[in-house]
């Protein structure tokens, strides 16, 4: 399993604050390595769950003369490239590199024989560096004129392990416009190495891999699994699901029961049969069936079902042959995804299970959480796993430097401590000093307790006003109440949370600690995933300055200026991908929110409220506010602000 990274303790050593008061080098590089682990502990984690089956795939090498080993996926048309993720093997033993190519080309065509080509990448005489565990992400420059029906990775050079050039990969991801087009795909190869239910090309785009389940966060508070307990092995269960729409599906996604985290292990049913079924509910002729290859076997990884296009208006998921745990016959799954064009149909639907006569509702097998955590989309989960691992590898690389500064840094500051107290006329500068950093840590103590009094006390409260009114919803539905009242409680509940959420960006602001543009970014993926449940988004920050500090004011309009901008896209755009960037201007930070909704109508002369609001929150900061929008391109808000006013703004309001 794999640690969480953990901040720097708090500097309570009189050498060591000395040390950083005159080292600001250090200061520097202490702050970066903080920042850095926080961001980390923000993105998805990847965990190690070795698989016993479908293993992924292996090539080499024929004859020291022969064709350089390939693998070619054909997609089944032309779309365009996002990115391709390769995903490395599992490691035999601890101290394994794993077998990722040293030497390949990533092309791509829309010519089988790749007669006419685009070099996605290309290593050419360079070794690439080994990746550990970690997925490879190759992006094109330009998404728009890089579309390809076929992608093919040749390898140069590999490694000499009982073959010439061995090479292996766990999967091969392709995204196009955010979804996985590669599940189900062609594969063909030259110089495989299959071994039967182990090693073999299919393995590639079956989405299996040992980096664990898609997701992050924290589990739902109201979530729970789906799981019915048998007597005998003859039972069956049935979870039935009707689509609001009909129309091609491209994949079925089946996330499995996770057991406590203690075990690291999870079920599927040993067995079971997928129907789909025609909007008059007649059978469309297709039965999917599954069973495990290795039964008893763990399955910490979803499971993708690829449908081709098959249209069907129901669903039917029969689980046949139970799982064991212990002497507990179940059928249990967490969650139920069907994907067309990019979109999870079944998210938020209700479910009708089926088992020894009963017929129950469930919802808990589509609200968007797995057992444990929020499900995160492929193409966000793998390139958050991609970001943290070139976080820890620059950590790798500047925790050594900083602990040599700190221990050379404190050892002077020692010794210029002694010197300096010896001399008598310097005390009553110390006494000075000492006293202004006392008021300063009063200053902070007191920014503390009244946001551990808003926590605890406030929070605590609204808390306990969304659950009463949530079980007064369940007494009065229980009761047959009038509707009325049911929804002016489900009014409260929802007003208690959303303060409480609101809240809680209000101690965040008082937050001493937390006023880099760096922990701004953090706040601002965490305020995005938390409202952008519904919508595809993505966050970048190529700020080169993530350390600078931002003043109170600052930090508070810059934080609601974003929020504003996302609260707009909900209620008014109709967008379906958003995206935000941080970047430097010169002298200026740059705020880009951009999604590709119906934008916003702008009147010559007379402004929004929604616009007068992004309006007032840039003339707080001074900045420049620039907003372009159109029902065909959607809408750009751009916000540039002169990094002096950023730690000196004296703003009110």
């Amino acid at each position: 399993m794999h640690a969480e990274p953990m901040s720097a303790e708090p500097i309570r050593d009189p050498v060591s604050r000395i040390a950083r008061v005159f080292d600001s080098q250090l200061v520097d590089l202490e702050n970066r390595v903080d920042w850095l682990d926080r961001k980390a502990s923000s993105l998805s984690q990847y965990c190690e769950y070795p698989l016993k089956a479908g293993l992924g795939y292996r090539g080499a090498r024929g004859s020291r003369d022969g064709a350089d080993p390939s693998i070619i996926l054909d997609l089944g048309k032309s779309v365009p490239i996002d990115a391709i993720y390769l995903v490395p093997t599992q490691r035999d033993y601890f101290n394994d590199y794993g077998i990722f190519p040293k030497r390949f080309t990533l092309d791509l065509s829309d010519q089988a024989d790749f007669s006419q080509r685009t070099i996605l990448y290309t290593s050419g005489t360079i070794q690439y560096p080994t990746p550990d565990r970690i997925p490879v992400s190759f992006k094109p420059s330009d998404t728009a004129r890089n579309t390809a029906r076929y992608v093919r990775l040749t390898v140069q050079e590999g490694y000499n392990r009982g073959a010439i050039d061995l090479f292996g990969l766990a999967e091969f991801f392709v995204i196009s416009n955010g979804d996985p087009v590669s599940f189900g795909a062609t594969v063909t190869t030259i110089g495989s190495l299959d071994v039967t239910g182990i090693w073999y090309p299919e393995a590639l785009i079956d989405g299996r891999t040992t980096l664990g389940i898609w997701q992050h966060g924290i589990r739902a508070e109201d979530h729970s699994d789906d799981v019915v307990h048998l007597f005998n092995d003859e039972e069956i269960t049935t979870w039935t699901l009707s689509l609001d729409t009909t129309g091609p599906l491209d994949r079925i996604v089946l996330f499995p029961y996770q057991m406590s985290s203690s075990f690291e292990g999870s079920v599927f049913p040993e067995s079971f049969e997928i129907s789909l079924l025609q909007e008059n509910g007649t059978s469309s002729g297709t039965v999917l069936k599954w069973e495990n290859s290795m039964p008893g076997a763990s399955h910490m990884t979803p499971l993708v079902i690829p449908l081709h296009g098959r249209s069907a208006k129901t669903m039917v998921l029969t689980a046949i042959r139970p799982s064991m745990m212990g002497n507990r016959k179940i059928h249990a799954l967490s969650e139920i995804e069907v994907w067309s064009r990019g979109q999870n149909l079944a998210k938020g639907l209700p479910i009708t299970r089926s088992h020894d006569g009963q017929t129950s509702e469930v919802t808990s097998l589509t609200d968007g959480f797995s057992s444990e955590k929020r499900i995160f989309t492929i193409a966000t989960w793998l390139n958050q796993l991609c970001e943290r691992g070139s976080i820890e590898q620059e950590l790798k690389s500047l925790r050594p430097t900083y602990q040599k500064m700190a221990a050379n840094s404190e050892l002077n500051a020692a010794w210029g401590s002694a010197v300096i107290l010896g001399l008598t006329f310097l005390i009553p500068v110390f006494i000075v000093e000492r006293r202004r950093m006392m008021s300063k840590e009063q200053l902070t103590h007191i920014r503390k307790r009244i946001a551990s009094d808003l926590h605890d006390d406030i929070g605590s409260n609204l808390g306990s006003i969304s659950l009463i009114a949530r079980t007064a919803r369940k007494d009065l539905a229980r009761l047959n109440g009038p509707e009325e009242i049911d929804l002016d409680l489900l009014e409260v509940e929802s007003i208690a949370r959303e303060s409480s959420l609101a809240m809680r960006d209000i101690v965040w602001l008082l937050e001493r600690r937390q006023d880099s543009v760096g922990d701004l970014v953090i706040r601002m993926r965490e305020t995005a995933g938390r409202l952008l449940r519904e919508i595809s988004f993505t966050l970048e920050c190529g700020s080169n300055r993530t350390t600078a500090k931002l003043s109170l004011d600052a930090k508070r309009h810059l934080f609601l200026f974003y929020k504003e901008a996302i609260h707009n896209i909900l209620k008014h755009s109709q967008a379906t991908r958003v995206s935000i960037r941080l970047w430097d201007e010169h002298d200026k930070l740059a705020l880009e929110v951009l999604d590709n909704g119906i934008g916003i109508p702008l009147i010559e002369g007379k402004s929004p409220a929604a616009v007068r609001k992004l309006e007032d929150r840039a003339n707080a900061l001074r900045g420049i506010l620039q907003i372009e929008s159109s029902k065909e391109t959607g809408t750009c808000i751009r916000l540039l602000v002169k990094r002096s006013h950023l730690n000196n703004q004296a703003a009110t309001s």
